[in-house]
């Protein structure tokens, strides 16, 4: 188990900080389509679609590693004071509310992405780039906030019973 957990975490970890430098291009190109449309009077056709395709990614990709990081919306106000292996178990019970929705969207994500390359599916703008390369990110995005959620739970499982067994030592 625990060589999964640091395998997934690893792999989030790592498919983050690379997605964490979309920032940059997608920064540049909103800077750069500002400065065309409203300093030139001369939109880009491709700007739009770009951002939309950088967005989706640090969206998709990004989901494992902020839960890897607990960076998702919590209410911790109502936590603070119990106690550690209290605040493990709520996690162990309350995983499969994340868990069971993210295998829905990764099978229907799946789903939508080979239909969308079967159709050569394209966006409906003027410069009309493919879609399926972003709808192929959404089962793979979602296979890594699952396996992140997997791995998550068994580091809860494996604390709750570090501590049931320092309590059993008492």
């Amino acid at each position: 188990m625990k060589a999964f957990v640091k395998f997934v975490n690893a792999m989030n970890e790592f498919v983050g900080k690379a997605t964490s430098y979309l920032v940059v291009p997608l920064t540049v190109i909103v800077v750069y389509e500002v400065m065309m449309r409203y300093m030139f009077d001369a939109p880009t056709l491709w700007a739009w679609d770009v951002n939309m395709y950088l967005g989706g990614l640090l969206t998709i990709l990004g989901g494992g590693y902020v839960h890897l990081y607990k960076g998702h919306v919590s209410v911790e106000f109502l936590l603070e004071k119990w106690q550690p292996k209290n605040k493990v178990l709520l996690e162990m019970i309350l995983s499969p509310l994340i868990i069971l929705p993210l295998i829905a969207l990764f099978w229907y994500g799946l789903d939508a992405a080979v239909q969308s390359v079967k159709i050569n599916e394209h966006h409906t703008s003027l410069w009309e780039p493919p879609l399926y390369p972003l709808r192929i990110m959404v089962p793979i995005g979602a296979a890594l906030f699952l396996l992140q959620a997997v791995s998550r739970f068994l580091s809860d499982l494996m604390s709750y019973c570090e501590f049931k067994r320092q309590e059993g030592e008492k």
